[in-house]
């Protein structure tokens, strides 16, 4: 089972992308928020949900780890398969999601395709409480993938680009860290040398 996969992407379709990881290509099955946010031939860190039934592996890739968790608690609803919760983050942030679910809106969730008012409904009964447990561990940034979701972040922010960052997060061991202010402070002392 993959944590993360890390690579080029090859191509795209609409709904996966071939990534080149050493000359290997894993099929990695995204959203569609996702796909307009990639670009051929560029480094990204996919955190993976693995897929396994009986006549099928699939791995589905996020470009963070908030969102894999959603489509986690997704999945654990009745009646919610991949598919459909890959079209539920396809049509919706990850906010609008939240805010969807806490205001109890289920007449704008269904605009979902093949996620009618029932399911919409359930959906909502679900996972209004799993939402603070998603909330509570996105913001806790205790664990060392979230705290790299951070950095890459904060990097962005000081106008660094993809390929910089990609080097600086190569070059450095994020892992020694116990919080992001200590890896940002250290990761730019770096920087500056």
């Amino acid at each position: 089972m993959f944590e993360y996969l890390y690579g080029t992407i090859d191509y795209k379709k609409l709904d996966y992308i071939a990534l080149d990881i050493n000359g290997v290509g894993y099929k990695i099955f995204i959203s569609l928020r996702e796909y307009e946010n990639l670009e051929v031939g560029k480094k990204y860190r996919f955190y993976i949900y693995n897929h396994i039934k009986e006549d099928t592996n699939k791995l589905i890739g996020f470009l963070n780890m908030r969102d894999r968790k959603l489509f986690e608690q997704l999945l654990k609803t009745k009646g919610i398969g991949v598919s459909l919760a890959l079209a539920i983050l396809s049509t919706f942030s990850y906010d609008r999601i939240v805010e969807l679910i806490t205001s109890e809106d289920y007449k704008n969730l269904k605009r979902v395709p093949k996620l009618g008012e029932k399911k919409a409904q359930l959906l909502i009964l679900d996972l209004k409480s799993k939402l603070k447990d998603i909330e509570i561990s996105k913001t806790s940034s205790t664990g060392k993938f979230e705290m790299i979701d951070d950095l890459v972040l904060a990097l962005e922010s000081l106008g660094y680009n993809k390929k910089e960052i990609d080097k600086i997060l190569d070059k450095n061991d994020i892992s020694k860290f116990t919080s992001i202010e200590e890896a940002i402070k250290e990761v730019l002392k770096k920087i500056k040398q």
